[in-house]
């Protein structure tokens, strides 16, 4: 079995190389990069992962995030180029990590007429700024929120076995192509999450992330993005200090359920590969989340039947006015 992994980056310095380090140590056997404008080091750590035989880099230099066209063409050249059996089209700041087992376990266990599987964001705090690597302070863990405005809303994202003429959705969401048919009812990842790390990649993740986006189309632009860029924009500490989880805040969250405290990350990454199955607390809480995500899926996926009803309908109308 291969397994391949796509990634899209910008400015992913300080998260980057552990990124790579982890995902090679837990399985992926090779990784397809596209490093949009990077200006920070990302590029140079890419270029010594690619002089190591382990990655193969694309560079865009426009000022578009082009992210469908290029994790699509990623896909594509994962199943045909490198032979992939399955790929895993990730971001920077997402960390796959199976349920149980292994990511061989889980895919040598997805049934054959099924091609692609889904893993539940799991969000990481933003924590107190330190000089430290992020994933020694951010071990709290955020339940997530039933609404897309916000940044740590409920979501899945999908691998899938390679396939020439895959495309990929846009936020790696989904995956359409032959035999990809989606495994509904099993969740086998979660995609350990950490998309605001400092009070700088705050400030600069959101306002160009927006701008890039808009320039391929307004209806790109995730719905917390247009959140926290607009706040940042009127009132940059003010957010922060929103989004900033103290000690205060930690020890009255995680009283009530709302936080978790969660390790497993800093110490994978500090070197320590032992594992355990989850208890049974941790699966029901796993099993929350997971719902979560499906009622936001199925209010998404009825919203768009809506329009593509409402679509038709005004196409019928169009055609019975002439």
């Amino acid at each position: 079995m291969k397994i391949l992994m796509t990634i899209t980056v910008r400015n992913e310095a300080d998260i980057i190389e552990e990124n790579l380090r982890y995902h090679l140590g837990a399985g992926v056997d090779f990784i397809i990069a596209t490093d949009h404008r990077s200006e920070d080091g990302t590029t140079e750590i890419l270029e010594r992962y690619e002089g190591d035989g382990l990655l193969h880099l694309t560079r865009e230099t426009g000022e578009a995030f082009l992210q469908t066209e290029w994790v699509t063409r990623m896909a594509r050249l994962a199943a045909t180029r490198f032979g992939a059996d399955w790929v895993i089209n990730t971001d920077a700041d997402e960390f796959w990590w199976p349920h149980r087992g292994t990511l061989r376990d889980v895919f040598a266990a997805a049934p054959p007429g099924y091609g692609a599987l889904r893993g539940i964001w799991r969000h990481f705090v933003l924590r107190p700024d330190d000089d430290g690597p992020f994933y020694e302070r951010m071990i709290v863990r955020r339940a997530p929120a039933n609404d897309p405005a916000d940044p740590y809303c409920a979501n899945a994202k999908v691998v899938h076995r390679g396939e020439p003429n895959v495309c990929v959705s846009h936020g790696n969401h989904d995956a359409v192509g032959k035999g990809l048919a989606l495994l509904r009812e099993w969740v086998p990842f979660e995609v350990l999450h950490f998309p605001i790390r400092t009070r700088e990649h705050l400030l600069n993740k959101y306002v160009a992330g927006r701008t890039s986006r808009l320039l391929v189309g307004p209806e790109l632009v995730p719905a917390h993005f247009e959140r926290l860029a607009e706040s940042l924009q009127s009132e940059p500490e003010s957010l922060y200090r929103e989004l900033l989880v103290d000690d205060a805040a930690l020890e009255r969250d995680c009283a009530s359920g709302v936080l978790t405290v969660d390790r497993r990350l800093r110490d994978q990454l500090r070197g320590d590969t032992s594992r355990s199955d989850p208890s049974t607390a941790e699966d029901v809480a796993f099993a929350e989340e997971i719902d979560v995500m499906l009622t936001m899926d199925s209010a998404v996926r009825l919203e768009e039947r809506v329009d593509a009803f409402e679509n038709r309908l005004a196409a019928v109308e169009s055609k019975g006015g002439r």
